[in-house]
């Protein structure tokens, strides 16, 4: 669900997706079904940012302030952050899925 179109692609998770631990499905399986409700496929590829309790829901942990890509074909989490004033980027985190 898009919260603010305006607001830099910040999405909110459906309920389903943050229900309690023994009701929700693994981290993996919780990204593709992120991908397939916002990019149309588990293969496809998001990019945004995302508030730190929807990080702790979908990925388990808080990652940090920064635009988070989502890459289904690779099963790759990348986290980056501007640096040098706004003119560069630097990768924080390159986690696979089946690390998280």
């Amino acid at each position: 669900m898009r919260r603010n179109a305006a607001a830099r692609n910040v999405y909110d998770l459906p309920p389903w997706l943050t229900a309690p631990e023994a009701e929700r499905p693994d981290y993996p399986a919780r990204l593709g079904l992120f991908l397939t409700l916002n990019a149309g496929s588990c293969f496809g590829r998001w990019s945004g940012y995302m508030p730190a309790r929807d990080q702790r829901a979908l990925f388990g942990r808080y990652l940090g302030k920064g635009r988070l890509t989502i890459n289904g074909a690779d099963e790759r989490l990348l986290m980056t952050v501007t640096v040098c004033f706004g003119t560069d980027t630097d990768c924080r985190e390159d986690i696979p899925w089946r690390d998280l």
